[in-house]
């Protein structure tokens, strides 16, 4: 009998960006990060998926030090199913929350952010991006792999750029049918609690 899962995924993995691209300038600028969210399935060919990215403190010396950034996403998936129905293929689209956080010395500062910001300071930016993308998924029963291609586009400064290219991969995990997804489908009925 073939196992029932649930419309719930959670997903974990890593990633590499360029985080905040206008400003890194070094010439090998992909940094790594990792990453964790979930998934839900409304119906055949349309999921929402939510993904929070934590990237490493990175130098892009001499201009910016200890820079950390995240990234709170919600994005819609468009579902196109391989015929062997294990195989997705999902262009999306949705909305990024992003912060950087920094010390900015004022060296190099090719881009003139004086103009902007005071140096030999802690500079925190937030920005709402645009995110669109598309990632491909390959199922084994309860497991998955999944690997994602996205840009985020967001106000810098004065003007609307690409702010990020990201490359996403990792594992997901169908939540199969049991005690507790009855518990969480129907969180009213006192009978599924005993």
């Amino acid at each position: 009998k073939e196992k029932r899962y649930t419309r719930w995924s959670l997903k974990a993995g890593g990633n590499i960006s360029v985080i905040y691209l206008a400003r890194n300038v070094k010439e090998k600028n992909n940094e790594p990060g990792y990453c964790g969210g979930f998934t839900y399935d409304i119906n055949n060919f349309v999921r929402v998926s939510t993904l929070y990215t934590r990237f490493r403190p990175i130098n892009i010396a001499p201009t910016w030090i200890d820079i950390k950034a995240n990234t709170y996403e919600s994005n819609f998936e468009i579902l196109a199913r391989f015929p062997n129905k294990k195989t997705l293929l999902y262009p999306f689209f949705g909305l990024s929350y992003n912060t950087y956080k920094g010390f900015f010395t004022g060296q190099s500062d090719y881009l003139n952010l004086k103009e902007y910001y005071p140096v030999n300071a802690i500079v925190k930016n937030q920005w709402l991006g645009l995110n669109i993308g598309t990632g491909i998924e390959h199922n084994f029963g309860i497991l998955g792999v999944f690997v994602d291609y996205r840009m985020r586009v967001g106000r810098q400064e004065s003007s609307i750029n690409i702010m990020d290219v990201c490359y996403t991969g990792g594992l997901k995990v169908r939540l199969p049918y049991g005690k507790l997804a009855k518990k969480l489908a129907n969180p009213n009925d006192r009978f599924h609690w005993f």
